[in-house]
């Protein structure tokens, strides 16, 4: 076997080991079955999904995950999500009104309806960007603001429709996050902090990836 290893790779871990005494040479193998068994561990965290599952299957079928730290708040909302004074995540169901065509056609008009709502909660609104967005390739329309300037809030509300033809359900995402939640500005809304989670991992149905 020793000859299939090129000078160059020499001298190997089995030729390095042989010139230990009995004793260094057990330790040895211990301490690398050790960091080898590390790795392993490592690998799979880093594999792992994060913080907590949950389901919502009424009135429309969606499931996301949520780092640990975030409260869920039981109110009248789909699903709600809160670190007080920090950053928040909130799912309302979303409903589209008659339409012809693709559902891209008709969300940057409801989104201007959004908006007008949101500016009776925020009276500061800022809108500050606004566009197409695809969420684990589903099609929806995002809407980036700043909430208000003293103090610093910014926001985004996606509105995300099921995936299906003609479809006028689904969900609207709003998020709300301040300096210490990881938004300096407005875009960094669901991109940066915490809320990158439920955001990111958000899919319509009752099973995850």
């Amino acid at each position: 076997m020793s000859l299939l290893v090129a000078p160059e790779h020499r001298p190997t871990l089995r030729e390095e080991l042989a010139g230990l005494p009995n004793r260094s040479r057990g330790v040895a193998i211990a301490v690398l079955a050790l960091l080898a068994l590390a790795a392993v561990v490592l690998l799979a965290r880093g594999t792992s999904e994060e913080g907590t599952r949950v389901v919502v299957e009424e009135p429309i079928a969606f499931n996301l995950r949520y780092p640990d730290s975030m409260k869920r708040i039981e109110d009248d909302t789909l699903f709600h999500l809160e670190r007080k004074g920090v950053d928040e995540f909130i799912v309302e169901p979303l409903e589209l009104p008659a339409y012809r065509g693709d559902v891209g056609g008709v969300l940057p008009v409801e989104a201007s309806r959004e908006i007008e709502r949101l500016r009776e909660r925020f009276p500061q609104l800022e809108l500050v960007e606004e566009g197409k967005v695809r969420i684990n390739r589903v099609a929806g329309y995002s809407l980036a603001f700043r909430a208000s300037r003293s103090p610093r809030l910014y926001g985004r509300l996606v509105l995300l429709p099921e995936p299906v033809p003609g479809a006028r359900s689904g969900v609207k995402l709003l998020m709300l996050a301040t300096p210490k939640g990881g938004a300096g500005k407005a875009r960094d809304v669901g991109t940066n902090g915490l809320l990158k989670t439920p955001y990111r991992s958000l899919r319509f149905g009752t099973e995850g990836p």
